[in-house]
């Protein structure tokens, strides 16, 4: 049986903070941030919110429950 893999404390990455754009979530998940804009193309991120004029952020608390999502699918 493979091992379920870990989920990031997202908490502890972003200092707190509610949202994280695709290159803090690529640091955070061990990607490249084109990789988060396939997985969010995809469906498997909830889209990404657009703040201004190029801020384009994802909420952490939506990418947590991806990721458990995620995780009870392997």
């Amino acid at each position: 049986m493979a091992n379920k893999p870990e989920i990031p404390n997202l908490d502890s990455l972003f200092g707190g903070a509610v949202y994280a754009s695709a290159k803090t979530l690529a640091v955070a998940l061990e990607t490249s941030p084109t990789t988060i804009w396939r997985w969010t193309k995809a469906g498997r991120l909830p889209k990404p919110y657009r703040l201004g004029k190029g801020t384009t952020r994802w909420k952490v608390g939506e990418i947590r429950a991806a990721l458990e999502k995620i995780k009870g699918e392997v």
